[in-house]
């Protein structure tokens, strides 16, 4: 190795050391900065989703539990309502046969009160028949005097009698 080569060889480790230099002077004075703002700005960033993740999953468990209650209420609604709803039927086919029973005795008094009627008018005629009856019967039997005379008799002494 001659002179020459040394002496370059210093050099551009001169100019290496120097450059070295100047890029740990360019990093401490700029570079450290940036990337140490930058990993702040990061855990920071991260510090606020650890939080808002620590919040969003409190909201989640209070919404399972608000869940989890209307659910709950919403069976007993539903118990409830279908309580309600045999109660309702229950009164409705008792009113439905109450009314049956009421339509039921008003037809018979009905059919009781025409039979009555028809009874009446049956009756009324043959009480007209029977009475034409006696009197052409009576006509007949008392038609002579002698007869009407007997008859007189018999009602007079019936009459001293009482």
């Amino acid at each position: 190795m001659d002179d020459k080569q040394i002496i370059l060889i210093v050099f551009r480790l001169l100019n290496f050391a120097v450059l070295l230099g100047m890029v740990v002077y360019l990093w401490k004075k700029y570079g450290r900065s940036l990337v140490v703002s930058e990993y702040e700005k990061e855990h920071e960033s991260l510090k606020s989703l650890s939080t808002m993740h620590t919040v969003l999953h409190k909201q989640e468990r209070d919404l399972q539990k608000i869940f989890t209650a209307d659910t709950h209420e919403r069976s007993t609604l539903k118990e409830r309502l279908f309580i309600w709803r045999e109660a309702i039927q229950k009164e409705q086919d008792e009113l439905a046969l109450e009314k049956e029973k009421r339509m039921q005795a008003l037809n018979d008094r009905m059919n009781d009160q025409v039979k009555r009627v028809s009874e009446y008018r049956l009756y009324q005629q043959l009480q007209k028949e029977v009475i034409e009856q006696v009197r052409d019967r009576l006509r007949t039997e008392y038609a002579t005097d002698a007869k009407q005379q007997e008859v007189l008799k018999s009602v007079m002494q019936r009459l001293e009698r009482a």
